[in-house]
């Protein structure tokens, strides 16, 4: 009974086997019967758009972002902001406890008071010293005493006007202000905390807030040294956020680095693109990405570059002088596809623009099989030589 089993299996696998063989030799008999068994992809010449773009992903970055610090040290009793709040230049920021700033203020104001009172008297002094003195009735190292005496208080007046001005600005650098109109990107205290003067301190002091204006940001790409000589500064760009896929920035490069940074043993130099942002949509810290139009042709005859070969090898060889913008395709006409050669002017990897030789509507044959033996052939050539160079130094140690 087993023995049954395993001869019906077997002839099941031996028919499955013959069907599969009698499939794959119909396919081949079917494609030898069309160009020598090369499989041809059609193409059409066709009119359009030709770009060369450059992309690049950056970050979006504000152009004037400030960190907001406090000249005075001391605890916070005020902190009306909070992230995201668009605040206008002067509007408060933090007020710290100004007790002691007040203090201070008060007493550099009596001082200056009293300063004053002892010029007055001294200037009254003076005046009636340099009567008696004018009628002989003082000595004349009296009168040099209440000169003296009178420069004196001319000069606690000066050192009691600056001591108040010094009070003043320390009771005004209690309350911190927006330099500039912008939002608030990062807040880093709360109220009731105690900071650092960011003047005094040597640490540089405690940040209160990042403010900067969002009008307009810019993007930082990293471009390859390949294209980077194709860019220049005022070139337009555009910007495409990733929280917002169907929208489009348009941006000017305003700065390209002179200097490199190496990423992933690639080099790479990092373009500044400026954006207007004045509705507010791109943020700080965003992932984005630039793309530079660095060539634009429009209604130009396009074909794809797989459909050309050089003028010289690749079986398609011409007889006359080479030139670097000639090309050869197939061309497909009622006896099949055949040789014929064009002239080409840009290019990138999946375009070329016909300059003559063809025209729109034109169809191309592009031969699969044909192709995929010149790569077999290179790599086989690759690994011949790379035997006969093993083979060579093996040979000169020998001899050595």
């Amino acid at each position: 009974m087993q023995l049954s089993k395993s001869k019906l299996i077997t002839g099941i696998v031996i028919i499955v086997v013959i069907a599969v063989i009698s499939v794959f030799l119909a396919n081949s008999k079917n494609n030898s019967t069309e160009e020598g068994s090369i499989n041809f992809k059609e193409v059409t010449v066709k009119r359009g758009t030709f770009e060369i773009i450059v992309s690049a992903n950056g970050v979006v970055k504000p152009i004037d972002r400030v960190e907001i610090k406090s000249k005075a040290s001391g605890e916070i009793v005020d902190l009306p902001v909070e992230e995201g709040d668009y605040i206008h230049k002067g509007d408060l920021i933090a007020k710290l406890d100004q007790k002691d700033e007040k203090a201070n203020f008060e007493q550099a104001q009596a001082d200056l008071d009293i300063a004053n009172a002892e010029l007055t008297q001294a200037q009254r002094t003076y005046d009636r010293r340099e009567q008696l003195f004018k009628s002989n009735l003082i000595s004349e190292e009296e009168r040099d005493q209440i000169v003296l005496n009178l420069a004196v208080a001319k000069g606690k007046v000066v050192q009691a006007s600056t001591a108040l001005e010094r009070a003043k600005e320390r009771l005004s650098e209690a309350v911190v202000r927006a330099p500039i109109d912008g939002v608030v990107l990062q807040k880093y205290v709360e109220r009731g905390q105690i900071i650092a003067s960011g003047i005094n301190n040597v640490g540089g002091g405690t940040p209160i807030i990042d403010i900067a204006d969002m009008a307009s940001v810019y993007i930082e790409a990293g471009i390859d040294e390949i294209d980077i000589g194709k860019i220049q500064a005022g070139q337009t760009a555009t910007v495409i956020a990733e929280a917002y896929p169907n929208l489009t920035f348009k941006g000017k490069i305003v700065r390209i680095a002179p200097e490199s940074i190496i990423e992933q043993n690639v080099t790479l130099f990092n373009v500044i693109v400026e954006v207007e942002n004045t509705a507010g949509k791109l943020k700080s810290g965003m992932n984005a990405s630039i793309e530079i139009t660095i060539q634009k042709e429009e209604n130009v005859l396009l074909v794809p570059t797989t459909a050309l070969q050089m003028t010289r090898g690749g079986g398609m060889h011409d007889s006359g002088p080479a030139d670097a913008n000639e090309r050869m395709v197939l061309l497909k006409d009622n006896s099949g596809y055949v040789p014929h050669k064009v002239k080409i002017g840009a290019s990138n990897f999946k375009q070329a623009v016909i300059l003559s030789g063809l025209d729109e509507g034109s169809v191309l044959g592009i031969p699969m099989t044909s192709r995929l033996k010149a790569e077999n052939e290179r790599l086989e050539e690759r690994i011949r030589s790379s035997r006969s160079f093993g083979t060579s130094s093996q040979s000169s140690s020998r001899s050595n």
